[in-house]
């Protein structure tokens, strides 16, 4: 079979005890995305159809793959990266949750290997999936070492893009885990992803306090003045205008947020918590700063609905269809 000139879509399967096949298998039934990609499922053939049969859900027909250059452009490729075929919805199993991470595992290789085009990852539970061979608090943290780069996670939706300055960190290390140029590095990271992969020439960035009411000129808290004010300084007679630092309580007041092209979150509850607020369901979560394309829906492995078949595929297709078109403004494709 002669290698398709579609854009070669790799998706992981996340938990497969959570909802991670279900919203796949959801976003597949659209059969117009088939008009312009292949998908490649990182599983095992019998696991994906067994979980179709249990939802009943209507899709493409499902094609088993030795090669990435053996692709149908009409059939869902699954290439075996693994034999099992078990799952036990909602049940947390290590032994089942690292078939998600051999999953995510042979699937990043084969996007830097130029095999697949983008990235599209269903969500692990990182408890479960920790252990010797995958020592990461989560996606970004292990594509950043795979990589070896400094990616950042950016939520976004419709309505707003918003970057985390920490991840996955405890909330007690975030003040130590910031400099003027981790900061920096930070913005620099959304700044130029605002630009190639948004084609927003002159993105407005606000950035978020650490402490509450921007740390009243030091009373509750140094950090702000000493660390975040400097480096947004640093940005003066840039092209890009960085603005900052703001109080968070009030930022998102009146839909403030909507004046900005991009935000700065200083750790994970302070961004998600409104994202999730305004956009949950619909949002996607993109990793800037890599050198290739990879995005996730904005939730979990729903293990508390798995298996009903009431899990909304809404953010999994979105992060499907926003991979695409990052991959296209990179790549200069209409």
């Amino acid at each position: 079979m002669v290698k398709s000139r579609k854009i070669n879509v790799g998706i992981t399967i996340g938990d497969p005890n959570g909802i991670g096949i279900e919203i796949i298998l959801k976003s597949l039934s659209n059969f117009s995305l088939f008009q312009e990609c292949n998908f490649i499922i990182y599983a095992s053939t019998a696991l994906i159809e067994k979980q179709k049969q249990h939802f009943q859900i209507d899709t493409p027909s499902i094609r088993k793959i030795d090669s990435e250059e053996d692709l149908s452009d009409t059939q869902i490729n699954v290439k075996e990266v693994f034999s099992n075929s078990e799952f036990n919805f909602g049940e947390s199993n290590k032994k089942l949750s690292a078939l998600g991470i051999l999953s995510l595992k042979e699937a990043t290789k084969a996007i830097k290997g130029n095999k697949i085009d983008v990235l599209v990852t269903a969500p692990i539970n990182k408890d479960l999936s920790y252990s010797n061979s995958f020592k990461y608090t989560g996606h970004t943290d292990f594509l950043k070492h795979y990589f070896s780069t400094n990616p950042l996670m950016v939520m976004i939706s419709e309505e707003l893009k918003i970057a985390l300055l920490t991840d996955h960190i405890p909330i007690k290390d975030v003040s130590n885990t910031i400099n003027k140029n981790i900061v920096e590095q930070k913005i620099k990271v959304l700044e130029t992803s605002l630009i190639n992969d948004f084609q927003i020439k002159k993105p407005k960035i606000a950035v978020l306090a650490v402490n509450p009411h921007a740390g009243d000129n030091g009373v509750i808290g140094n950090e702000d003045k000493s660390i975040i004010t400097p480096a947004i300084n640093s940005f003066k007679g840039a092209l890009s205008s960085i603005n900052g630092p703001f109080s968070a309580d009030t930022f998102f007041v009146n839909k403030n947020y909507k004046k900005y092209d991009g935000i700065i979150a200083s750790y994970h509850d302070q961004g998600l918590i409104p994202f999730k607020t305004i956009s949950f369901g619909k949002g996607v979560n993109f990793t800037a700063g890599l050198p290739v394309v990879r995005t996730s829906p904005d939730h979990g492995t729903g293990f508390d609905i798995a298996g009903k078949g009431i899990a909304d595929h809404t953010s999994f297709t979105n992060a499907i269809k926003l991979g695409l078109q990052v991959f296209k403004l990179r790549n200069n494709l209409d």
